[in-house]
C-alpha cells in the first residue's frame, strides 16, 4: 500500500532581473517647429517609458545638514564604483526633505553632497570670551554659520545659524578635540575643514603660502585672548605672499578701539595706513613702523601694556587648541 503525502517546501524568495535603460528624447534641431499633437505624443511617449521604471520616494535623515539638493546615485558592484546612470526624474522637496525619481536598476541607493558648499567663507572673526578664559572664533559660509568656544585643550559648538535640519543640536556646549570636532561636523556634511588641495576645487579661494600662513595662525593663537581678528575683503586679491585682515585690541570691550588693516608676509608684518572703508587698497605701513618679522613681535612694541603681557599669559593648551582650529579652518586662504 502506497501513501501519497504533499510537502509544502519553504517559500523563498526568487531573484528576478530588472534592468531598464530610459534615455530621455532629445531636443530638437535648431530652427524646427513641433506642433502641439507631436509634443503631446512625445508627452506620452516618455510618460509610458517612465512606467516601466521603478518609482522611489526618500525622507532624507535628519543627521545630515542638507544645504543644497543631494545627487543620487547607485552602487555598481562588477565596477565597484557609484553611478547615476539609471537615475531619472529626480525632483527635491526642500521644505519637507524628500526625495524621489525614477530607476532602471534595484541597487543600492546612496546620496552625494557638496562637500565644500560652504567655502569659500563670506566672513570670520576670532575674539576673546569675555564670560570664560575661552576664545570664541566665528565662520560665515555660504549656507550656514558656525561658532566655536575654545577652551583649554577641547572645543566646543556653540551656535550653528541657518541650519536645514538639527543635525548638530545634540552636540552643542560638548567638549570635544579638535579632531573629534572635525570628524562630527564632517559626518553631518557641515564640513569647514578643508584639505590642502581643496583650492582647486574651490571658486574665489585665494591660497596663501602654508609656511607664513601657518605661522601667522600661531601668532594669531599667542594673542587671540588680548585681540580680536576678522576677516578683510582686500585679502583674497592680495596675492599668495600677502595676508590681509582687521584687528584691534579686545581686552577691555569699553575701551575698544576701531579696526586696523593687518599686512603679514613670510618676511614681516605691519599695519597698513589705509583702513577696510578705504577706496583703494595700498601696501603703505603707519608711519614710523618699524621692522617686525612677524605679528608676535609687532604686539611686543606696537600693542598696549595689558596686549603686550597677555601672550605670556596664556596657557599653552589654549594656545595649542586656537592653533588647530585656524589651521584645519585655514581662514586666510578662503575668504
Amino acid at each position: 500500500m502506497n501513501l501519497l503525502e504533499t510537502m509544502e517546501l519553504p517559500k523563498r524568495l526568487q531573484q528576478s532581473k530588472y534592468q531598464v535603460r530610459y534615455r530621455a528624447p532629445s531636443p530638437p534641431p535648431p530652427g524646427v517647429t513641433r506642433s502641439p499633437e507631436e509634443i503631446e505624443a512625445e508627452i506620452k511617449r516618455v510618460e509610458a517609458e517612465y512606467e516601466n521604471l521603478a518609482l522611489v520616494f526618500i525622507e532624507l535623515p535628519q543627521e545630515v545638514m542638507w544645504s543644497e539638493p543631494p545627487v543620487v546615485c547607485q552602487w555598481y558592484e562588477p565596477r565597484r564604483l557609484w553611478m547615476t546612470t539609471y537615475i531619472n526624474d529626480y525632483k527635491f522637496n526642500e521644505d519637507k526633505l524628500t526625495v524621489q525619481f525614477r530607476t532602471g536598476v534595484l541597487w543600492p541607493i546612496g546620496f552625494a553632497t557638496l562637500r565644500y558648499s560652504n567655502l569659500p567663507y563670506q566672513g570670520w572673526d576670532v575674539r576673546p570670551d569675555l564670560e570664560s578664559d575661552g576664545v570664541i572664533i566665528s565662520v560665515t559660509g555660504v549656507c550656514v554659520s558656525v561658532t566655536w568656544l575654545c577652551c583649554g585643550s577641547s572645543v566646543r559648538l556653540q551656535w550653528i545659524a541657518n541650519a536645514t535640519t538639527p543635525a548638530l543640536k545634540d552636540h552643542f556646549q560638548k567638549p570635544y578635540s579638535v579632531k573629534k570636532m572635525i570628524q562630527i561636523m564632517r559626518e553631518a556634511a557641515c564640513d569647514f575643514f578643508p584639505d590642502f588641495d581643496a583650492h582647486n576645487l574651490v571658486e574665489g579661494s585665494c591660497p596663501k603660502e602654508w609656511v607664513g600662513e601657518r605661522h601667522t595662525y600661531h601668532a594669531m593663537a599667542f594673542l587671540a585672548r588680548a585681540y580680536n581678528f576678522q576677516w578683510s575683503r582686500w585679502n583674497a586679491t592680495a596675492g599668495s605672499r600677502n595676508i590681509v585682515m582687521q584687528i584691534r585690541e579686545a581686552i577691555d570691550r569699553k575701551r575698544e578701539g576701531k579696526f586696523s588693516l593687518l599686512h603679514a608676509t613670510p618676511q614681516h608684518a605691519t599695519i597698513l595706513n589705509c583702513t577696510e572703508l578705504s577706496q583703494e587698497f595700498n601696501l603703505d605701513p603707519l608711519a614710523g613702523l618699524q621692522f617686525y618679522p612677524d605679528l608676535f613681535t609687532l604686539n611686543l612694541s606696537y600693542g598696549s601694556v595689558d596686549a603686550r603681557r597677555a601672550p605670556f599669559l596664556m596657557k599653552y593648551r589654549l594656545v595649542e587648541t586656537v592653533f588647530s582650529m585656524l589651521t584645519e579652518l585655514k581662514l586666510c586662504s578662503f575668504s
